[in-house]
């Protein structure tokens, strides 16, 4: 992988105690190993906590991914932290506002889940449109491996949703991300457009309704299983 500018990690959780759940200690060694490999200089940790978290943590998710990969050997002088965004969205756009863009980075390597490339993708290229050198390298679900259906499901609802959500929005416009900031996002903005039950409203419905596709498929794949027996 080339040297760029910055990696970026994106945050999944914060545990009570402050420490993290697996999938966010997966994502910071992957980190960790790129960063030995001399990928790039620094780490940029991103994150404060889900959107949908009603309690903020005692820790940030980035102060969180900080401090395990100082466990790990990460100097503390080679980390950055972006403690505002509430999901991938914002993942983006404050790590673009924050330092992107007043440092003058133009490559980063964005380091997820597996699971989670695809819709971060999106998004990064939504915000952040053809003007960076972005890649994306992923840490792997094997250790968690009996709830990646689980996820992949609930990963292609909430890709569904932004796509409605953001699809009509230029790749990489900064005017009307920093208005879909600061006037619709229930995470950041003071009077949002769309509030979160709304959010979890639709995805849910999105959900349901991608349900009731697969389950037509199954429903179909077992009728031709069953007419072939009876040939």
């Amino acid at each position: 992988m080339s040297r760029a500018d910055a990696l970026v990690v994106l945050g999944r959780g914060v545990c009570d105690d402050g420490t993290l759940p697996l999938i966010a200690r997966t994502r910071v060694e992957r980190a960790v190993t790129l960063f030995e490999r001399g990928v790039a200089p620094c780490v940029v940790f991103t994150g404060r906590y889900s959107l949908m978290t009603e309690v903020p943590p005692v820790a940030t998710e980035a102060a969180a991914m900080a401090a395990y990969a100082e466990t790990l050997g990460m100097p503390r002088e080679a980390m950055l932290l972006e403690e505002e965004a509430r999901d991938t969205v914002g993942n983006a756009y404050f790590v673009w506002k924050h330092f992107m863009l007043p440092r003058d980075w133009w490559s980063i390597r964005v380091v997820t889940s597996d699971f989670h490339v695809p819709r971060t993708s999106w998004v990064f290229q939504k915000v952040l449109g053809d003007g960076y050198d972005v890649a994306y390298t992923a840490a792997s679900s094997e250790r968690f491996a009996s709830s990646l259906v689980h996820r992949l499901r609930a990963e292609r609802d909430t890709a569904a949703f932004l796509v409605e959500w953001l699809g009509g929005m230029r790749d990489g416009d900064p005017a009307a991300i920093e208005r879909f900031i600061a006037e619709d996002h229930p995470g950041y903005a003071a009077n949002p457009r769309v509030t979160k039950a709304q959010i979890a409203q639709r995805v849910g419905e999105l959900s349901r309704i991608h349900r009731a596709g697969e389950a037509g498929v199954a429903r179909g794949h077992r009728t031709i299983q069953r007419r072939e027996a009876e040939l």
